[in-house]
């Protein structure tokens, strides 16, 4: 019996994307069926259609006798269309069965029901035996995979290939006869909003399941996906999402957007799923068929604007040794199209990459100094991960009026009256040096930073990200304006990684402020985490002050922050890092939903007091003070939300949470402080961040004096 999920919903379907070969046939009963919602809403069917939309809906109001029968047969007649869409696809899904899940290192096993061992589903794509499944049931070491077949004849598997991008797995079973495979089209027109199914088996007699919604959205998770509201779970992953034609669109995967969900399963069964399309794939078959793994392609580009969907593809820097810088691109080249999709912002261009995988060649057109050119670049599979250097300086941004000059470049004026012509641009003036870094003794407070090597520089971000993308005991060429004079230094910027700086600039002594600090509660009005903070009156704190800030979670035990507070103040205002302490929930466990309770605390007091760089710590990496559950939730926000912090700190006992890993990316870089003297004394768990590029310092028997040293030093460069 093939059991139907029918979600209440509007369903929007295109007339192009519905059958005409069956005139007869359930999906034009659909397309015959008769308004039964009043003049307004036939007047709007009518708008609708002559747009090339058919609209099919329950409005709310709807009581009478006749309107709830016709939506009676509406469903029935899509439940119907729905059957016969499935039916055409279920001979070629298979089910698999993962044997003999081995545990952690720690003995914990799978995290899971989802990553454990849960049946999924899988594609037959050749009738010799080839099967495309998701890789998530390959994602532990197992005894064994079986493919289940529709008449529950079960087949030892082995593993051809995988596709590390899209999270796909080929998989090879021998069949005593040719098996019944599954046509993957070219091409599909399925435009966002028509109406899709997944498609997938359970249980031990292969029930087929189905699960009706929307297509949301195409070319989701930086071009690699399609979304679907159809809620899915793990009997789903692997098998087909299709139309109402039975073609199939997509490959449905455990996915998440980034900064969703700590790890690709968490939004199971939540109403959003994602798929890989099927055009895509058919192009990877021949590789994952003669047993090639695909990765990601990496270019190596580091783009200028902090937001990606802010218009502009100037690029700050290019990674070393990146398919980028061997192609010849430069810092401050704007990219105008990839593979020949024009792009005008920097989330364009990761949509356009989607498709292309470690491997392939791609052409890039690039406009730099009023000139467009072409180059050929070959996406690599890795680049040599970050290791992200500091000058030792800390700047601001200051305003500069511009004018332009006929016959002459840009010159800087001081006043705005009488010049019609006049712009206003940025620059980066240095406010202070840190003791003891490359900057000291060469580079002034006072200075305007113009130029790094090659690069111009107008903004922080800019220069922050050449900073992290720096080559390692590699000298910089860097030009400053000072008091109206150019002058030339040249200097080696130090790894941020190693002992933590216990050293501070002048303007950051450690001294008492006029006015003592307030300690405040913050609440958030839909959750019951109790939090507070302490931070100065608004109109002490100016937006160049330097203020740090610092997120710390409480143990799940500690549910008075603002008593906690109360003995922190003084140290706070001391040294100039807003605090604000967070009790969990639960007075015995952080959550994975308080992820996003924290990141928007952050966003809330970044709001009400200028800061600079915003740290999240527990109290386990202050000396003789235990882990706990926070330690874990730090690391868990801090990885899925990338872009409110600029580093953590934990105990070196923290259980690491079941977080997916990602490189350290140069526009969103976070610093990692353990408590600890020696990377030879740290856990085992600092090996993989460590190699994905994020620095970790060395915090030694930390105090709170120490951690709140090191939070204001995180927004100096």
């Amino acid at each position: 019996m093939l059991n139907v999920n029918m979600k209440s919903a509007c369903l929007v379907a295109s007339p192009r994307n519905l059958p005409t070969k069956r005139p007869n046939g359930p999906i034009s009963a659909i397309r015959r069926m008769p308004s039964v919602f009043g003049k307004r809403t036939h007047q709007l069917r009518h708008l609708l259609m002559s747009a090339g939309l058919v609209m099919v809906a329950t409005l709310c109001g709807a009581t009478t006798v006749g309107a709830q029968s016709d939506t009676a047969k509406y469903r029935q007649t899509l439940a119907a269309a729905v059957r016969t869409a499935a039916q055409r696809v279920l001979p070629a899904v298979v089910s698999i069965e993962v044997i003999g899940v081995a545990e952690t290192a720690d003995g914990r096993g799978q995290q899971s029901e989802v990553s454990q061992d849960a049946p999924s589903c899988g594609i037959v794509v050749d009738p010799e035996g080839l099967v495309i499944a998701s890789d998530i049931i390959v994602r532990r070491p197992s005894a064994s995979l079986l493919v289940v077949l529709p008449d529950q004849t079960r087949l030892a598997a082995k593993i051809v290939a995988r596709d590390h991008h899209r999270g796909l797995v080929m998989l090879r079973v021998k069949p005593e006869t040719p098996l019944v495979a599954m046509e993957l089209p070219q091409a599909v027109e399925s435009p966002v909003g028509s109406t899709v199914v997944a498609v997938g088996r359970y249980g031990g007699d292969l029930s087929p399941m189905v699960s009706s919604g929307i297509l949301s959205a195409t070319g989701r998770l930086e071009g690699t996906m399609l979304q679907t509201d159809a809620r899915v779970s793990p009997s789903f992953y692997g098998g087909p999402l299709i139309d109402l034609y039975g073609n199939v669109i997509g490959v449905v995967v455990p996915a998440i957007a980034e900064g969703g969900a700590p790890d690709d399963t968490s939004w199971y069964d939540s109403g959003i799923a994602f798929a890989v399309p099927t055009p895509v794939l058919k192009n990877k078959l021949a590789r994952l068929g003669d047993g090639q793994d695909i990765r990601k392609g990496l270019i190596g580009i580091v783009p200028k604007s902090k937001d990606p969907l802010a218009e502009g593809t100037e690029l700050a820097a290019v990674r070393n040794r990146s398919p980028a810088e061997k192609a010849g691109i430069k810092p401050g080249d704007s990219i105008e199209a990839v593979a020949g999709v024009p792009v005008k912002m920097f989330q364009e261009i990761k949509q356009a990459l989607g498709p292309y995988d470690a491997g392939e060649t791609i052409e890039i057109t690039l406009r730099s100094d009023g000139e467009t050119r072409n180059v050929s670049v070959k996406l690599a599979e890795s680049i040599p991960p970050l290791n992200p250097q500091r000058l030792g300086v800390w700047a601001v941004e200051e305003s500069e009026s511009v004018v332009a000059q006929a016959g002459d470049d840009d010159t800087a004026n001081d006043s705005d009256e009488g010049n019609d012509d006049q712009q206003v641009a940025t620059r980066v003036r240095v406010r202070a040096v840190v003791p003891g870094t490359a900057a000291d003794g060469k580079i002034e407070p006072g200075d305007v930073i113009k130029r790094v090597d090659q690069t111009e520089i107008t903004d922080l971000a800019t220069l922050g990200r050449m900073m992290v993308t720096a080559v390692p005991d590699e000298e910089l060429s860097v030009s400053v304006d000072r008091q109206g004079n150019a002058v030339d230094v040249t200097l080696t910027p130090t790894s941020i990684a190693g002992p933590a700086l216990d050293k501070t600039i002048e303007l950051w002594a450690d001294n008492e402020p006029e006015n003592k600090w307030d300690v405040l509660e913050l609440r958030l009005p839909d959750v019951p985490n109790l939090a507070a903070y302490a931070a100065p009156d608004v109109d002490d704190a100016t937006s160049d002050a330097g203020i740090g800030m610092l997120i710390m979670l409480l143990p799940p035990e500690n549910r008075d922050p603002k008593k906690q507070l109360d003995s922190w103040r003084d140290l706070a205002g001391r040294f100039g890092v807003v605090i604000c302490a967070v009790s969990s929930e639960d007075e015995k466990r952080w959550q994975q939903k308080e992820i996003d309770v924290v990141s928007r605390m952050a966003t809330l007091l970044s709001q009400r007091v200028s800061v600079g760089a915003i740290a999240v710590a527990s109290t386990g990496v202050m000396k003789d003070v235990d882990a706990s559950a926070a330690d874990s939730m730090v690391i868990a926000i801090a990885l899925s939300d990338r872009k409110n912090f600029s580093g953590i700190a934990v105990s070196a006992d923290t259980k690491p949470p079941a977080v997916r890993l990602r490189e350290n990316e140069p526009d969103r870089s976070l610093e990692i402080l353990i408590p600890i003297d020696s990377l030879d004394e740290g856990p085992t768990w600092l090996a993989p961040l460590a190699t994905a590029g994020y620095p970790i310092s060395l915090g030694g028997k930390c105090e709170l004096a120490d951690l709140l040293r090191w939070v204001r030093l995180l927004q100096t460069i």
